[in-house]
């Protein structure tokens, strides 16, 4: 686990209402957004939460720093906390860092192969009013890690911190844009040289043999490029500080005359290290770059004319206006007051032109986004590119899926998914897929279920397996995940094999005892269930959204009702509400209070709530299970 603050470097860009919006944006994904919780507000919605936390901060007048404290919490791949276990990771370190009392959004991410949770927490005191700044957050966060890793029995990470700030932004860089970054090239091809140097005249040298120059600025020394890119030169290494220099190579002296009259090598931006070759992509990748660039020149162009020729038609439209007052109107005050009208008509011309203007360039910027390298792939992948879709997944950053996975054994893999919706492609090259309610990811090698690991999925899973691997198929992953696997195998009764002996002979026979009519005996005492029936397990969270759209549109309110899995706290007298059936499970929503609980339930069950009217009288055990009422329970 990692926690990660994101500062605010223009404060004037900082805002609480637009951060918590791109947060809980979906982007178009469906696996993007999970659970959403708001903490100390007078609203549960997020949406008013924020407006509530931005009218918190200006009655705080006297602040001039960032008064939002943007925080990330990222788990190990393959790392799927429960709902609770994140609550309460979350709880702890906000009441570390002092932010126990005050007011925060926090967002559940999945888009990526590591789940990440955002946190939106507002620094101004609710009823204090005071800004809080955390004392030495960052030595804290490694302790905190520690400490909950160690609680929560996570993967462990690493905390210690080994590389500078410039250093740690330098390979965040390398692997969100998938470029060499300055540091990175500098680092990889003259340290050594540059350490090597013993005097000013030759660290000069080496540095113009690469193309690049070392000057003061400030208290300390930047090395640049000459194409517009500095970086201090601390960041670079530490023995390359103003005050390491000069203790080895006496005062500053900037350089002379030198000798090599053409740099021997450039820094230029290219792909990072990658398991195959990219010289081909990256060149339809600048290609394709400068056109865009071209086009939203072009395009601007377009626009700025269309706003001068708006602007000169309307005062040509005032200017004639104003001849017609002249030549046709007697009377000082009326020509007063008519000149003011068309005064006022023209500013207000002026002003639809120019947001008219703004608007047009915002569509052009969109349009014709730059596009880094990693997002150029990802973006050629979407549309059908397999060679960029095998850059991605060639990256070094790209480690594939770990955990409960499904993989093939021995097999090609087929190309084209029947049936599947591909929802998003991470920078990793992994493609998450939408079957029905459920979600799968593929890293190319392996499948794994998104999100919690529910029945559905599973067997979404397993059907994708096939698609892709054929039929003959390797599960790794703990016992429990195993075993489940070969249940909702033979539940499903699907074509299939495991390479393990125990997981496929656990499947045939529980595929035997599914096929096998049940017996008097089996009746009287098991009741009229199968022998192996595959265990209910509680709704998905993409199951429980789905209702809640169902719910908001039946009762036709704008406000999504809140929609969630039963608990045992919710024993007692509830209130039928109806049931439902989604990718072959039946599920029942009783109203307790102003919640509607959806508990999973067998068929039977099932067949005899279809009968009941909305809002009759029924009543749960602590288990789940519905009495029907004269002593009956289903």
């Amino acid at each position: 686990m990692i926690i990660k603050h994101v500062p605010m470097r223009t404060l004037r860009k900082s805002n609480v209402v637009s951060l918590v919006d791109y947060l809980t944006n979906t982007h178009g994904r469906q696996e993007r957004v999970g659970e959403i919780t708001v903490t100390n507000c007078h609203s549960d919605r997020h949406d008013a939460a924020s407006l509530e936390m931005l009218n918190t901060q200006s009655l705080n007048t006297r602040a001039q720093s960032d008064k939002t404290y943007h925080l990330i919490i990222s788990f190990r791949p393959g790392e799927l906390p429960s709902a609770a276990t994140v609550r309460a990771i979350e709880a702890r370190i906000c009441h570390r860092l002092g932010f126990g009392e005050h007011q925060r959004v926090s967002v559940l991410h999945h888009d990526t192969n590591n789940v990440h949770l955002h946190l939106a927490i507002n620094k101004i005191h609710p009823t204090r009013y005071t800004l809080h700044e955390p004392y030495k957050a960052y030595q804290a966060f490694g302790e905190l890690c520690d400490s909950l890793e160690e609680a929560f029995h996570l993967e462990r990470d690493q905390h210690q911190v080994r590389k500078t700030s410039g250093e740690n932004r330098a390979s965040d860089m390398e692997r969100q844009a998938g470029t060499e970054s300055l540091i990175g090239w500098m680092q990889r091809e003259c340290l050594h040289e540059l350490r090597s140097a013993d005097t000013w005249s030759a660290l000069h040298q080496v540095l113009h043999q690469h193309g690049l120059a070392i000057q003061p600025r400030g208290q300390g020394l930047v090395i640049t490029d000459g194409q517009g890119t500095f970086v201090r030169a601390s960041s670079v290494a530490r023995d390359l500080s103003k005050m390491s220099l000069e203790r080895r190579l006496g005062r500053f002296q900037p350089p002379g005359i030198v000798q090599t009259a053409k740099p021997t090598r450039r820094y230029e931006p290219k792909p990072v290290r990658s398991r195959m070759d990219t010289t081909a992509l990256y060149e339809r990748y600048q290609q394709d770059r400068l056109v865009r660039a071209q086009r939203r020149a072009v395009a601007m162009q377009e626009a700025r004319s269309r706003k001068t020729q708006h602007i000169d038609a309307a005062k040509r439209a005032g200017q004639i206006k104003r001849d017609t007052i002249k030549l046709t109107m007697r009377g000082r005050i009326t020509k007063k007051l008519l000149y003011a009208k068309v005064s006022q008509s023209l500013r207000s011309d002026l002003h639809q032109i120019v947001d008219r203007h703004r608007q047009d360039c915002a569509a052009i910027t969109a349009r014709y986004q730059r596009l880094t390298w990693a997002d150029w792939l990802r973006q050629q992948a979407l549309a059908g590119n397999t060679e960029a879709l095998r850059a991605l997944r060639a990256r070094d950053a790209s480690r594939g899926l770990t955990g409960d996975t499904i993989a093939a054994v021995g097999t090609s893999f087929v190309k084209a998914v029947v049936g599947a919706h591909q929802d998003y492609i991470t920078k990793q090259g992994t493609i998450i897929y939408r079957v029905g309610l459920s979600a799968v990811r593929d890293d190319g090698a392996r499948l794994q279920v998104s999100r919690e690991v529910t029945n559905e999925g599973i067997d979404a899973a397993l059907r994708l397996a096939i698609q892709k691997y054929g039929t003959t198929i390797a599960v790794s992953g703990s016992d429990a995940f195993q075993t489940r696997v070969a249940q909702v195998a033979a539940h499903s009764r699907l074509t299939i094999r495991f390479d393990d002996a125990r997981l496929e002979q656990q499947r045939q026979h529980l595929t035997q005892e599914s096929r096998r009519p049940p017996t008097r005996d089996t009746q009287s005492n098991t009741g009229p269930t199968q022998t192996a029936p595959i265990p209910l397990t509680p709704p998905s969270d993409a199951v429980l959204r789905h209702l809640a759209e169902q719910e908001r549109k039946r009762l036709q309110i704008i406000r999504t009702p809140t929609v969630r899995r039963f608990e045992a706290r919710d024993q007692g007298i509830v209130q039928f509400g109806a049931v439902q059936k989604i990718d072959g499970r039946s599920f029942a929503l009783v109203h307790r209070q102003d919640e509607i609980v959806v508990l999973s339930i067998d068929e039977a069950t099932y067949g005899r709530l279809t009968s009941f009217t909305r809002g009759r009288t029924l009543h749960l055990n602590a288990s789940g299970a519905i009495r029907l009422g004269k002593g009956r329970r289903r």
